[in-house]
């Protein structure tokens, strides 16, 4: 089914939704979603005329909501419609000021700032480089509308047959009375690029509900992910791309009939009761009772269910070089299959790997609020929680076949791991004068004993007659055990049983932001000994000694007239130029004259410059889908640069982008990966559409 298919259906859809469940009526929102039940109103109130049901009087007003601290604790947020960066629509760089791609969008990357290259450790170790495009429970916000808001977008190269990239965003949320909201989101990728055997076609839904009452809070979200990949291996020839006759179809690449399939699957609920007390208010000379909170009992359960298949038909291409190199194996010469050896079909292929973690966790709270009516007060919670956790692998016991001794192909083994931990936090998120959070949880059972994760962040306004500056300050303390697919592993490719000691890291950061000037600044920190990495052999490794990271972050934007020039520069300094290797100095220039047309429609017209210093990109491993050190190969020194038109008419945003410019004059360099060169020059467009009735 295609995209365009896709969004046709959806459509549809969202237009007899919101037939069916438009709400009437106008009511107020607080930050809980809710003004909260009514008691003893005044008299008052019932005397007002009734208004033509046929007339909407209601006017639209919508609250965003996210869960934070391990999904105990609510933080209002925005949605983003503005047309500012409207045209990047690229993940990895909408996350990140730079990032290593296999060359189109939907295919492994990872960024290439250090301190966003964190990994949760509960979450499936397989899909840490599929992130950028996938929608996991921590990205998911949650709504109070007072009418039906629907979000629809859509991007794709111009000439996008028979390649192209096409990406796909629908966004639905609505509530039912003041108490209840759901709604849905989808996302795809279709991207099959310009060179061989790189489609990529990723796949997120997820659907989400809330019910928000005086005395009960729930949330509920339940999700799917599937990237559907091919693997190329890269260029056979890297320097083909320097030949003007030879066209990116046509450049020989490692491997074809290689693929792999990540799924991931969820669903988290989160509810809590509150014991507190009403307290009369009165407002617009309406007096009403309202429920102030101040302490809750709070339950929340997550459960995942995620894989990683990779097939191949060949288990060790190679390839006659017809010079010095003479032949070479793509997995190395003396590398021989752990499973099968035998070259298979397109159905009954050579490699079946598959890897999974299925995860319950289940989390008990007892929780202190912020009381509203209150001036010196702070929030506090404590907790209890539990991991069930499975694990597989392919199937490492010996079985007989006839002829050799080998497990048989495509079945799986596994394993039960539990952990047990207790953890709570202080903060405060209303004050005007300082708002802080400091939490820490121990793991005191299971694979994970010892473990420890410690988190601090102070946020300090600074206000003045013209506007209101931040300070930030944040610090952590990790003690972690390597994921277990670090210490276990086999498969037609690898094997290994390790026994790594945990990983120790301390970070500290700092944040100035001043939003009126248009001016942030941050600088941070790390040190970490025993750091997890994978080496020249694309295999998991510790780092034998300490090293540390250093970041500044500088973001300046001007506007001289229509003229806007915005600015980010990263620069980072490691001590290691073993266990890892990040560009030194990252750079982002988008330049561009902005004004209304016609008085109604908004135009920006200019071009995007990215840069990173050169550097030895990692490698990559399709097997694994890991991205692993190397030290012969610098990619990177080289200009990027976009340029672009935005609109933007009422609720309509609209772009056309021509991408990757610099192809068409510098016929070298442009990798994003080492061997994996980015795609050329190509025309795309996108269209944005929020409405609500």
């Amino acid at each position: 089914m295609s995209i365009q298919f896709k969004f046709v259906i959806l459509l549809v859809l969202l237009f007899a939704g919101n037939v069916t469940f438009g709400q009437r009526g106008e009511y107020n929102s607080s930050s809980s979603g809710q003004r909260g039940g009514q008691r003893g109103s005044s008299s008052g109130s019932s005397t007002k005329k009734k208004t033509d049901a046929k007339k909407d009087t209601v006017v639209f007003k919508m609250k965003v909501f996210e869960l934070e601290d391990g999904y105990s604790r609510v933080k209002e947020s925005k949605l983003d419609t503005v047309i500012a960066d409207f045209h990047n629509y690229n993940p990895n760089l909408k996350k990140s000021i730079s990032a290593q791609t296999l060359g189109n969008i939907g295919n492994s990357s990872q960024s290439n700032d250090y301190f966003q290259r964190s990994f949760d450790s509960n979450e499936f170790f397989f899909m840490r480089n599929l992130q950028a495009y996938s929608t996991l429970p921590k990205d998911i916000h949650f709504y109070n509308t007072t009418k039906p808001f629907t979000l629809l977008e859509y991007g794709q190269w111009f000439n996008n047959k028979p390649v192209g990239e096409s990406w796909l965003r629908v966004f639905q949320t609505q509530n039912i009375n003041p108490s209840l909201n759901f709604g849905f989101s989808y996302n795809a990728i279709s991207s099959q690029g310009k060179y061989l055997n790189q489609d990529a076609k990723d796949n997120s839904l997820n659907l989400f509900a809330s019910y928000t009452v005086d005395r009960y809070d729930l949330w509920f979200i339940i999700g799917k992910n599937k990237f559907t990949t091919k693997e190329n291996g890269g260029l056979l020839n890297p320097t083909d791309i320097e030949n003007p006759d030879l066209k990116p179809e046509n450049m020989p690449v490692w491997l074809s009939g290689t693929s792999s399939v990540t799924n991931n699957t969820f669903a988290v609920i989160a509810h809590q009761y509150k014991f507190g007390k009403w307290i009369k208010q009165q407002e617009k000379k309406e007096t009403f009772q309202k429920f102030i909170p101040r302490f809750t009992l709070m339950h929340t359960l997550e459960w995942s269910n995620n894989s990683r298949s990779f097939y191949e038909v060949e288990p060790n291409p190679s390839f006659d070089y017809g010079d010095s190199r003479g032949t070479v194996y793509f997995y190395g010469n003396q590398h021989l299959p752990y499973i099968n050896s035998t070259t298979g079909t397109a159905t009954v292929p050579a490699t079946q790997d598959k890897a999974g973690m299925n995860r319950v966790t289940n989390v008990f709270y007892l929780k202190g609020v912020e009381a509203s009516d209150r001036k010196y007060t702070f929030g506090k919670q404590a907790y209890i929680g539990n991991d069930l956790i499975n694990v597989i692998s392919p199937r490492e016991s010996m079985i007989y076949t006839p002829g050799i001794m080998r497990p048989p192909l495509g079945l799986t083994q596994s394993k039960g791991l539990t952990n047990t931990f207790l953890g709570g936090s202080i903060f405060r998120s209303n004050a005007r004068f300082l708002n802080f959070n400091a939490s820490g949880r121990y793991y005191i059972q299971g694979y994970r004993a010892g473990d420890f994760d410690l988190q601090g962040r102070i946020e300090k306004p600074i206000r003045s007659s013209k506007d209101t500056s931040f300070v930030k300050l944040s610090g952590s303390m990790t003690n972690t055990t390597p994921d277990y697919f670090y210490e276990h592993y086999y498969s037609n490719h690898f094997k290994w049983d390790n026994n790594f000691k945990k990983t120790y890291e301390l970070k500290v950061g700092a944040i100035y932001d001043k939003p009126f000037r248009r001016f942030k600044l941050g600088v941070k920190y790390s040190i970490v000994s025993r750091y997890m990495y994978w080496n020249e052999s694309s295999l998991p490794d510790q780092a034998s000694s300490e090293f540390s990271v250093a970041q500044l972050f500088v973001s300046k934007d001007f506007k001289f007239g229509p003229l806007n020039i915005l600015n980010s520069v990263l620069y980072q300094k490691s001590t290691t130029s073993v266990f890892m290797h990040i560009p030194e100095v990252s750079t982002r220039n988008t330049i561009f004259i902005g004004g209304l047309i016609a008085k109604v429609m908004y135009t920006q017209i200019g071009f995007d410059l990215h840069y990173d210093t050169g550097y030895y990109a990692d490698y990559y491993s399709p097997a694994l889908g890991m991205f692993y050190v190397q030290n012969t190969q610098k990619i990177g020194d080289y200009p990027w640069m976009d340029v672009f038109i935005n609109l933007k008419l009422k609720r309509t945003r609209f772009y056309v982008k021509y991408n990757n410019l610099s192809t068409k004059f510098k016929k070298s360099g442009y990798y994003t990966t080492v061997n994996y060169p980015a795609q050329v020059a190509n025309l795309a467009f996108g269209l944005s559409w929020s409405f609500y009735n």
